[in-house]
């Protein structure tokens, strides 16, 4: 399947990740938005249709938790790969039990985050 199918967002603060996490799906032909805070990507989410959601933890305005939370109360059900600097399991435990598919610990390289998306978009059916 071709990834130009799959669309993901991305919601993270800090602009050179979220640019380059950015430039590097649309590379292996994926089509990206781009949110810099929670509050951001949930305006982007109620304009389209999503198939994955690549948040950040830590951000002003609405943190990637307060996100994800409203996300799932809203019945978006689409899979959620958390981004934090903190490397704490707690931290990882704890977004993993709010309805998180993976967690990645800052930094990362742009081969580990890829690692998780395709077996995540492999999952989606119907599309």
């Amino acid at each position: 399947m071709e990834n130009n199918k799959y669309h993901i967002l991305i919601v993270e603060d800090d602009k050179e990740i979220r640019d380059g996490v950015e430039i590097y799906l649309k590379n292996q032909g994926y089509q990206v938005w781009k949110a810099a805070n929670g509050k951001e990507g949930l305006e982007i989410v109620a304009q389209e249709e999503l198939h994955l959601a690549i948040l950040d933890i830590m951000m002003p305005v609405m943190d990637g938790v307060t996100m994800l939370m409203k996300l799932r109360e809203q019945n978006h059900e689409f899979p959620v790969i958390m981004l934090s600097a903190k490397s704490e399991e707690v931290d990882k435990i704890m977004g993993l039990n709010m309805g998180a598919d993976d967690y990645v610990t800052k930094p990362f390289t742009p081969l580990e985050l890829l690692a998780m998306v395709i077996p995540i978009c492999a999952d989606i059916p119907n599309i």
